[in-house]
């Protein structure tokens, strides 16, 4: 009697086992992305900027975290639980609203390399970051104007602002045109990683690089502030996407009329983390598709 309670028992187990298994297989493959598809996905994170790279070959690269912890679990969505590090890790700018989630990140997941201007800034915020950096002992690169950061075969990061070396140096202006300004391109595909530049950058990259700004994507600088968005940056552009990553009910009034009123014109297709939750654009190089939260 204990003998056949003992093999029913192990069968159960084995069962149990059996499940879990075919679990967490089908977990790991609904978790990895399209193997020929760079995965760009701009987390909604409330007010502030959190955009998730991911390659073709599953190379990680986080650019910004918002003004939270909340990065963590929007972060948990996309990777898979064993996944703890991530490749590259940027800092277009040392604002609390695009810097204080990468703390929370950089204090959990083992951090490849940071990219960052390396402007420095007064605020608590600031300081604990370079203390996360510093414990961790994480590596850093200082963003140059020129650079070309391969990130996957046929993938490509190009920074294109800001113009000097800032690292070491307190910025004279507003901090927000100390931004790290990106182009991520992949085939035929291209995404423009603003951070929170202003109309007097913006026409600046127009004319400085005219037709070699284009873009299919374009992330819109300052969470549609109507001190970006300049029509001759966005003539240069060419977007026919653009997200706002901008929170519900913010307090800025962003996104300006303005903005949605100059967007409108180029005819872009516009999507916006307070209307449509977490954007996320699959580019095979040749074309893009998009899925959104809600």
């Amino acid at each position: 009697m204990k003998k056949s309670r003992f093999i029913k028992n192990l069968k159960f187990y084995f069962l149990g086992f059996l499940a879990a298994t075919a679990f967490l297989v089908w977990f790991v493959v609904l978790t990895l992305p399209p193997g020929d598809s760079v995965s760009v996905n701009y987390l909604d994170v409330g007010q502030g900027d959190a955009i998730f790279i991911q390659t073709p070959a599953g190379n990680q690269v986080l650019v910004d975290g918002g003004p939270d912890s909340i990065i963590l679990s929007r972060l948990g969505r996309l990777m898979p639980f064993y996944d703890r590090s991530i490749d590259l890790m940027i800092l277009t700018h040392p604002q609390l609203d695009h810097m204080a989630g990468l703390i929370e990140v950089a204090k959990r997941y083992k951090i490849g390399r940071i990219l960052t201007t390396g402007v420095l800034y007064n605020s608590p915020a600031f300081a604990e970051w370079q203390k996360v950096i510093e414990e961790k002992n994480i590596p850093v690169t200082i963003a140059k104007k020129g650079q070309k950061i391969r990130l996957d075969s046929g993938v490509y990061f190009e920074i294109l602002h800001p113009e000097k070396d800032l690292a070491g140096k307190y910025y004279s202006g507003d901090v927000n045109n100390a931004s790290i300004v990106g182009r991520l391109s992949f085939g035929k595909n291209s995404f423009l990683l603003t951070g929170d530049i202003e109309a007097p950058v913006e026409i600046g990259l127009a004319a400085e690089n005219g037709a070699n700004l284009a873009s299919d994507v374009l992330k819109v600088a300052h969470h549609g502030s109507k001190t970006s968005s300049s029509e001759e940056f966005l003539k240069a552009v060419g977007p026919k996407i653009a997200v706002i990553q901008v929170g519900r009910k913010n307090s800025y009034g962003h996104p300006t009329r303005e903005v949605l009123t100059r967007l409108g014109q180029f005819g872009t297709q516009i999507f916006r983390n307070d209307i449509n939750g977490t954007v996320e654009i699959l580019s095979n190089g040749r074309e893009l598709k998009v899925k959104t939260e809600r």
